[in-house]
């Protein structure tokens, strides 16, 4: 049961961000990390490594999209 699981499956479907900068394709401005994505591992540091490395990717693209954006205003 749910209640009782470690690890479970589904999330965004990863056709839908763009691996390199974890953008959403279909919504402009939302990006995505670890978990909520359809990604798992088996336990024991797996599912951090992917929600760390995927966590600074996500930071750091929101990061050079807000300075795109600030030298357009």
């Amino acid at each position: 049961p749910i209640e009782e699981a470690i690890v479970t499956r589904g999330g965004v479907d990863l056709r839908e961000i763009d691996s390199k900068t974890m953008a959403s394709k279909i919504c402009p401005g939302l990006y995505f990390a670890g978990e909520v994505m359809n990604v798992d591992g088996p336990c024991g540091g797996y599912n951090l490594t992917i929600a760390f490395a995927t966590g600074a990717l996500a930071g750091m693209s929101i990061l050079t999209q807000s300075r795109k954006d600030a030298k357009t205003t």
